[in-house]
């Protein structure tokens, strides 16, 4: 009888290890299918962010993660026109002047009313050149900000500005609750000091170097649809090899970007997506022009001929991205004035691989027996892939490059000092607004060298200033494009950049998200809004 009931004992402590084993196998596959179990999507960044503070988030690891906690007025629809958000209306009664409805039903994440005052603060902030903010260059035509009455603010330029119209579309447009920042004054945007914003999500926790955590915003604003999810992690994966893990575990559910020779991989499994569209970015090689000898053309013309860009292109890029001529303005970015933009490509040169060209260009340096220099590039696959076939193109020229890696935020933060601390600098851009000139004026104008500016090279050319600046008060684009294109001639002539490719913007993701499709300016949405599991 004992020995029965012992056999049924155990009996039943089997079958309780079944049901719990089928149990976990069940968390197991939910998590492998939604990225967490419960509600939470899991985004890999490449490289931890620079801030929270969205005055400093202008790159491709920061801002993913600011955008879905603070809003701006104006935002990007998929098709780049411009639409309201904390703004419901605006109007541009004569060049200088702008005018912007603000919504009256608008809450920060901790529920406080969003008011005029935030928006002002805000602005203001950005516009301030003792904020350093990365988009402060945004407001380089600005007068003043006023109040006009209790919902709107009028902003009055110093001249035309053919692109202040988007400028409220991006992180220069963002609002950040006045009183939050003041009594955070010391640690806004870092780990313990965060940041109070509008958006779909609010900052829950930033783990420098691993994770940032996000949770829905209970009082957000705009109850049209999401926020789905209930929370948000962005982990900070900066191997790739590690996040294609990832997406194929379902310990990753969706990231922007992947390593250009594990797409084919991603590409073969089963339970991820992949949506690929043309982008306005542009992957580059920068000469830093304030340090010798790449102050001299012919130093730049040399390195550019030597490297072969094609192969790079065959070997590393193949179908994710487009061949790049000597300037960063890509057939997708010609949103009007397609023909003339098409007749001036076709006459730019590619600095196509030519030894013998490099080898003469350099013999009439002031280098001619060559020099020694460090290469500074973050570790992902074009980047350093590219680094190191420099570094081999110049070697039979005398040139002996070094490579200092870093992490990504450690280069953004170079990148972006004033200081500009590197020789050459492996970079990306992609242009701001859905304008050509977005990929000229912020990269090439010599006002934007200083901190907090994006003219990485320290370009300095008078001509190009004065035709950027000319076509910046205009509205005729048939006009501004015949000015654009005599600077980007000058500019492809000059050659501050060696150009490898203009790459296409991926979203993979697990087959299970829903709910948004990648756009050429994705890094301005909130686009976990209306991500949601099926």
């Amino acid at each position: 009888m004992r020995k029965t009931k012992t056999i049924l004992i155990m009996f039943v402590l089997l079958l309780s290890f079944v049901i719990a084993a089928c149990s976990d196998e069940t968390k197991s596959s939910k998590s492998s299918n939604t990225g967490g179990g419960d509600n939470t999507l899991n985004f890999a960044l490449s490289g931890d962010i620079v801030s929270l503070d969205p005055a400093f988030s202008y790159d491709f690891t920061t801002n993913p993660v600011v955008t879905q906690i603070t809003e701006g007025l104006l935002y990007f629809d998929a098709e780049g026109q411009i639409q309201p958000l904390l703004a419901e209306s605006w109007e541009n009664p004569d060049p200088l002047t702008y005018i912007y409805n603000i919504r009256k039903d608008v809450k920060f994440s901790d529920g406080t009313p969003m008011t005029v005052e935030d928006v002002l603060f805000s602005m203001e902030r950005i516009k301030d050149p003792a904020t350093a903010s990365y988009v402060g260059w945004m407001y380089a035509n600005v007068d003043k900000i006023e109040k006009t009455d209790e919902w709107s603010i009028k902003v009055t330029l110093k001249q035309p500005d053919t692109l202040w119209r988007y400028v409220l579309a991006t992180t220069g447009g963002h609002v950040v609750s006045k009183n939050y920042y003041e009594s955070h004054k010391d640690n806004f945007g870092k780990p313990d000091g965060g940041v109070m914003g509008t958006g779909p999500f609010e900052y829950v926790e930033w783990k420098t170097g691993s994770e940032i955590s996000l949770k829905k915003n209970e009082n957000y604003w705009d109850t049209s649809g999401g926020p789905y999810l209930d929370k948000v992690v962005f982990k900070v994966l900066p191997e790739g090899t590690t996040t294609v893990t990832g997406l194929k575990t379902g310990q990753v559910t969706a990231t922007i970007g992947l390593p250009l020779d594990l797409i084919p991989v991603v590409q073969e499994m089963e339970n991820v997506q992949i949506d690929m569209v043309d982008s306005w970015l542009n992957d580059f090689v920068v000469m830093n022009m304030s340090r010798p000898p790449f102050d001299d053309i012919n130093v730049r013309k040399a390195m550019n001929y030597a490297l072969d860009k094609q192969k790079i292109l065959d070997e590393i890029v193949k179908d994710s991205g487009s061949p790049a001529k000597a300037v960063p303005i890509a057939p997708a970015t010609w949103v009007f004035e397609k023909d003339a933009w098409q007749a001036a490509y076709d006459k730019l040169p590619d600095y196509s691989f030519d030894i013998d060209k490099a080898k003469q260009y350099l013999a009439k340096s002031s280098v001619p027996n060559g020099f020694s220099a460090t290469i500074l590039t973050e570790g992902n696959t074009l980047k350093l892939n590219t680094a190191l076939a420099l570094q081999a193109a110049v070697k039979p020229l005398g040139i002996n490059l070094e490579i200092e890696k870093a992490t990504s935020e450690e280069v953004n933060t170079r990148a972006f000092s004033g200081e500009r601390d590197y020789d050459i600098l492996m970079q990306s851009w992609g242009a701001d607004f859905p304008d050509p000139v977005g990929n000229l004026q912020p990269v090439f104008h010599s006002n934007n060298r200083g901190d907090g500016g994006s003219n990485f090279a320290n370009y300095s050319n008078s001509q190009v200033d004065q035709y950027l600046d000319k076509q910046s008060v205009l509205t005729d684009d048939k006009i501004r494009t015949e000015l654009m294109i005599k600077a980007e001639t000058i500019i492809a002539e000059d050659t501050p950049w060696i150009m490898i490719d203009h790459p296409k913007q991926i979203l993979a993701s697990n087959k299970n998200l829903e709910g948004y499709n990648i756009t050429g300016l994705w890094y301005w949405d909130s686009f976990t809004k209306n991500m949601k599991f099926k």
